[in-house]
């Protein structure tokens, strides 16, 4: 993919439809940070058949300079198909770390489309007949056998875009199933929300019938409503709030959330001041070979031990 940096008029570069709506405050932020040190990155554009050029990628940019009256702009001119410039922009908001839980969702939706258009050879149900089609069929060849061989080596959406985002398989997928279930136009009412931004939240809204999805959004936009998509429910349906969690609840909740080691240290506080209960329920659910370690830590300090004593 070749590149070229040079310099262009702002009103050359036509912005067209973005997954990303720019955001003026965002706009106005940028605005004074270059007015103070200059624009460190360039945007991206490639040519367009009339002479001009459409941007690939540096919205926010493009407007930040255009507000404080500059007249042309660095850019990037690259070659670029339509399809690859587009990957070109979903990448770049996706390393962004100000994106919502909902916007990302959607630039890895749109990031999955756009792939398996470009590679239609990782799409699922493609152009490559299914094994299973070919016992139906049964024509199984010599040259089918050496194409399951290939397909095997062609790497799936999901492991290039972890890979290049840094992403686990399981993110990724969650994400694009988050963005299937939600209703399009659910997704751009709520786009700029508080409930783009909780992951739970969403992960609620998908699991709602679509009429319901409709109902909850318009609650959140309309009457400011900020509360869980359980708890909205709950009024829509006029059925009593949720009881509040009791201290085990709210604890359990808590050690969910911990790592392993933040783990074992509540575990130790616990045993520090709780020994005989903590011992009797280790035992109690301890397997034979638990026990015996257990046996093996204790015997030593018991009075009278002798060496060979333990289990």
């Amino acid at each position: 993919m070749n590149m070229l940096i040079t310099e262009v008029e702002i009103k050359s570069v036509f912005i067209g439809e973005r997954l990303r709506a720019v955001d003026p405050d965002y706009v106005a932020l940028l605005a004074a940070s270059i007015e103070e040190n200059g624009l460190r990155q360039p945007i991206e554009v490639r040519k367009s058949d009339d002479g001009g050029y459409l941007l690939i990628s540096g919205g926010h940019r493009l407007e930040a300079v255009r507000s404080l009256g500059e007249t042309k702009i660095p850019a990037i001119i690259v070659e670029a198909s339509e399809l690859e410039a587009q990957l070109r922009e979903i990448d770049e908001n996706l390393f962004r770390r100000d994106l919502s839980a909902l916007d990302r969702a959607t630039f890895l939706a749109r990031r999955k489309e756009v792939y398996q258009e470009l590679h239609p050879e990782t799409r699922a149900g493609g152009d490559r007949r299914s094994k299973q089609m070919r016992k139906v069929e049964h024509q199984a060849t010599d040259d089918d056998d050496q194409m399951d061989k290939v397909d095997h080596l062609i790497p799936s959406f999901s492991d290039v875009t972890a890979d290049r985002l840094g992403l686990s398989r399981r993110t990724i997928d969650r994400a694009i199933v988050l963005h299937k279930a939600i209703l399009p136009d659910v997704r751009e009412k709520i786009a700029s929300t508080w409930l783009a931004d909780s992951g739970a939240q969403l992960d609620m809204l998908a699991k709602q019938m679509p009429e319901n999805q409709r109902r909850i959004a318009d609650l959140i936009v309309e009457q400011g409503i900020r509360a869980t998509v359980a708890d909205i429910m709950r009024q829509l349906e006029e059925k009593p709030p949720a009881p509040k969690p009791g201290k085990m609840e709210v604890f359990l909740g808590l050690w969910r959330k911990c790592s392993a080691r933040e783990r074992r240290g509540i575990a130790e506080l616990v045993s520090q001041n709780f020994p005989e209960v903590c011992f009797r329920t280790s035992w109690d659910f301890a397997d034979d070979e638990q026990q015996a370690a257990f046996i093996n830590i204790i015997a030593p300090k018991l009075p009278g031990f002798r060496a060979g004593d333990a289990a």
